[in-house]
């Protein structure tokens, strides 16, 4: 990104990770255009602890109508589109055909977008495009349409020298993490936070990512130097739901908590973020322990603020 052109389209502006992003492209001093199919500022008031920032501008678009991307993007002349609309595990697997037209088509959209006006792409990918078990392949639809972003994305750098970073999250933690199979973790903080009980529906062994951390590593790209397409996990530390657990009882001793069900299998192994820390250098990683204190704290102080 160049000084003199310092504006950023944010899709999936209503979700959880934008909830975490908007408020620090604000902060660097970025002009942010929000698109999403409705405006709902709910998760980002919940992790502001307060209003939305003013210095969003919002656009209602569906970003899987033709062209609809491109339009916004040349209007607004951008340099970069933070893409991070899609429909999730559940979604895709009760409704197949509309998770290909949001994740996939949607994702071409963008693409598309970001070639009529020489912008660049970062995307969210996911770990669940990773391999896993018997198959040696994504274990679901959600997953299978992210592998199919992340070759489409290399083949629009080959072809039509469109710039991309794929970034795959893993499981992450944190205010506004409401939807999709691994919120579970965070709804288990929430009802902690709120005085229930709650037990999480499977056990895993996977990487748990703190929000602030992920929403950090994806603005200092935006804000970094760099071409052509590239794509990185952004941890390669596994823990346990065991250790969730463990963390939530550091904090509230009374906590009628836990983690059971079936095995949630998730890869271990194979991991790489040197793609990333080559451009953003260290990577923030909040320890398991201190990201879960802070969740639950700050859920008890939107609590007081009645907007848990």
């Amino acid at each position: 990104m160049t000084s003199s052109n310092r504006t950023v389209v944010v899709t999936g502006a209503s979700g959880f990770l934008a909830a975490w992003i908007l408020p620090k492209l604000i902060a660097r001093g970025l002009t942010v255009i929000a698109v999403d199919i409705a405006r709902d500022e709910m998760r980002l008031r919940q992790v502001v602890r307060g209003e939305a920032p003013d210095e969003i501008a919002w656009q209602v678009a569906d970003l899987t109508n033709d062209g609809i991307m491109s339009r916004i993007a040349e209007q607004h002349a951008v340099s970069t589109i933070l893409h991070l609309a899609a429909l999730q595990i559940p979604a895709c697997r009760a409704n197949p055909l509309a998770g290909a037209k949001v994740n996939v088509v949607g994702h071409v959209s963008v693409l598309e977008a970001a070639r009529s006006v020489g912008a660049r792409v970062i995307y969210t990918s996911s770990v669940a495009a990773k391999p896993r078990g018997a198959a040696n392949a994504p274990a679901n639809l959600y997953g299978v349409f992210k592998r199919a972003d992340e070759e489409i994305a290399r083949l629009y750098a080959e072809d039509f020298g469109v710039s991309s970073f794929g970034l795959r999250p893993h499981v992450v933690y944190g205010i506004g993490r409401d939807q999709g199979e691994t919120s579970a973790v965070t709804s288990a903080m929430r009802a902690v936070a709120l005085g229930a009980r709650y037990t999480v529906p499977w056990t895993t062994a996977t990487c748990f990512q703190f929000a602030d951390d992920i929403a950090e590593m994806f603005v200092r790209l935006v804000e970094a130097e760099w071409n052509g397409a590239h794509l990185a996990d952004m941890t390669d530390n596994v823990e346990s739901t065991a250790d969730i657990i463990a963390a939530i009882r550091a904090v509230a001793p009374e906590a009628d908590v836990r983690a059971e069900g079936p095995e949630r299998l998730s890869p271990t192994t194979g991991f790489d973020v040197a793609a990333l820390e080559k451009i953003i250098g260290p990577r923030p990683l909040t320890p398991l322990a201190e990201g879960v204190r802070r969740t639950i704290e700050h859920f008890r102080d939107l609590r007081t603020k009645g907007l848990a």
